[in-house]
Parts: C-alpha cells; structure tokens; sequence
C-alpha cells in the first residue's frame, strides 16, 4: 500500500483524516502495526500511523452513489447495487531505478520513468500472484512492469487506473498489454484481471470445532492452492474439539474425508451429513507449505454438532443453520434432553 508520511510526528494515539486548505479529505489517518526484530531473534511490535490516501475509497464510493451495476446489498434500510472492482491479484513491491540497472533494466527504460517520476525514481516488481488469479502463470517472481498499453507505469495507482480503463470499454476481455523485463530481457505480456465485490467471505461450517471456509485473498497471496480443490481451508480451530484433540489444526485444507474428495463446501456438507455421532473419520489434508497429511478424529454431535454461517444479502444479517447434530436416540442413551436437528431446532 502507497501511504502519506508527515514531517511532524504526532505520534500514534489517535486517528482521525488528513485535508486540504479548504477542509476536503485527502486521506485517513490510520493505525499500523509490523513486527521489528531485535537482537537475534526478539521480535517487539511496533505501531506507527500513516496516512491511507482516500482515493482508495472515493472511487468505490462514486460508484455506489452512481448506482453502478452490481448484486444488491441492504444497507441502512436501502438496497443499494454493490460495484464490482477490478484489480490486476498481482503483489509487487518498488525498486530504485539505480538498483533496477544492476537487473538489466536499459537506460531507455530509466530516463523514460524517471521522466514519468521524477520524486520516486522507481520501478514495479513482482513479489507474487494470487492463486487462482488470471494472472498466476503469466507473471513470475522478479520481473519487472515496464508499461502498460506502452504507457510507463511507476506506482500502485497506475496499475489501478489501468484495470478501471478496461471497465470503460466493453472490447478488451478484461486484459492488460503489459511491457515487462524478465531476466534481462523485454517482453510483450497479455495478463488478465480479476473481478471482485467486496463481500469477503460470506459462508463458513463449523465441522468438529474447526472453522472452514473458502481461502481468502491473504492466504491466496501466498501463491499456493492444492490441486485436489481448494475451497475447504481450515481457517481456525476450537479449544477442546475433536480437531484439537487429533491435531487437525489450522492453515490447512481438507481435501478428503473417508476417502472422498470433498473439493468445496457444497461437497465437503454432503460428505459429513452421512458421518455418525462418535465415529472415527478419515481425514486428508494439504498443508500451506503443500505437504500432506493423514489423520483420523472421533466425531462428537452431542458438544461439536455440524453447523453453517451464511450472509444474507436480502437482509444483510448472518444466518445459523444447523447441519448435524445429536439425535434423539443416541441422547437418551447418555441421558442429555435433545431434539432431532433439522436445520431449524437446536440442542438443549
């Protein structure tokens, strides 16, 4: 993120905006926090404030009062049409053009940004794509963005006012014609952009007292999604759960149960519906590092039942729905009241 700095330290106790003369927002003035390491391997946290340029929501604010075409989200009584950015899922990271000349980057290519950016004297790197992105593949780690539509590009909000062109022509297929170096030499790249809404996640299950979703952009910036499917990813687990107890722990995705593939969260639900209170499962995962792993945990309905969260954009509220829990019969045999759950009714 490209933020504002000040030569006054205020220090980092408050929040608030930074204006102009006449009292217009340019900013927010916003909290940040990053590890520092010390000695040889003490870590501190260290928080500082900077300011986030308010480009990166007027823009997606124009939008909604313009009512931009979108799915429709309640927000204060009102539906309003969400719009749907596109971005480039690319990470990348600035490089001083005196170090990009050690990379083989030409003198044309310095005068010509150094001319686009005369303060900064910078350009773009790439640090990684976003699995699943249209553009994992097509760029790779180190090269160096150049131009796009031969247009030298220096800073973050070029690359955004580039992707916010193509929305303006309906001709293009979402793609970029990039100018990049790669590995000293220059190349004329098509890389294609993704379109998101902003919603984030919208649907978990709690399946044996683990939280499992689908990957979300920061895992997803770590480049690596499993063939076997990757909408299963076990975002967090609970203190004495099934999970923790048989070391099903986080940053993980399921990838199979009892010898089934469960690829998404539609899947992976019919696969557990038919799995009984205490029995032993079989489990496949793949770690974030791609190693996999085996494991076998005893389910438990009675304190551990099978449930899912939803947002509902109708009413803009998250809704609970039970999926599987203790039944009647097997209650009675352990003398706990309970009432046969069919997505409606909860345990007692």
């Amino acid at each position: 993120m490209e933020v504002i700095e000040l030569d006054t330290d205020f220090g980092s106790t408050f929040s608030g905006v930074l204006t102009d003369e006449h009292g217009r927002v340019q900013a927010l003035w916003a909290s940040f926090s990053t590890q520092l390491k010390y000695g040889c391997s003490s870590l501190e946290d260290h928080q500082f404030v900077r300011g986030i340029p308010i480009y990166a929501i007027s823009q997606v604010l124009e939008k909604i009062i313009c009512g931009s075409p979108g799915p429709l989200l309640l927000i204060n009584g009102i539906k309003r049409p969400m719009p749907r950015v596109r971005i480039l899922e690319v990470e990348l990271y600035p490089t001083l053009l005196s170090k990009a000349r050690n990379f083989g980057l030409s003198d044309r290519w310095v005068q010509a940004l150094a001319k686009k950016d005369p303060i900064r004297r910078q350009v773009l790197r790439v640090k990684g794509c976003l699995a699943g992105s249209k553009a994992e593949g097509l760029l790779e780690q180190g090269d160096m963005v150049l131009a796009i539509d031969r247009e030298p590009i220096t800073c973050f909000l070029d690359i955004e006012n580039a992707c916010r062109e193509l929305d303006k022509c309906e001709a293009n297929d979402g793609e970029l014609k990039m100018t990049i170096l790669r590995q000293g030499q220059e190349r004329e790249i098509v890389v294609g952009t993704d379109i998101r809404d902003g919603n984030g996640t919208t649907r978990m299950v709690n399946w044996c007292g683990c939280i499992i979703q689908d990957p979300h952009s920061a895992v997803r910036a770590l480049g690596f999604l499993p063939e076997e499917g990757h909408g299963v990813y076990v975002a967090r687990w609970c203190h004495g759960s099934p999970v923790h107890r048989y070391g099903l722990y986080a940053l993980q995705w399921i990838v199979e149960v009892n010898g089934k593939l469960t690829p998404d969260l539609g899947t992976f639900l019919e696969v557990v519906k038919g799995l009984e209170h205490g029995e032993f499962v079989r489990v496949k995962t793949v770690h974030l590092n791609g190693k996999p792993h085996v494991l076998t945990l005893k389910q438990d309905l009675h304190y551990w039942p099978t449930w899912e969260l939803k947002f509902d954009p109708e009413t803009a509220m998250w809704r609970r729905r039970v999926i599987k829990a203790l039944s009647c019969s097997i209650a009675s045999d352990n003398n706990t009241s309970c009432k046969l759950l069919d997505g409606s009714r909860q345990c007692h």
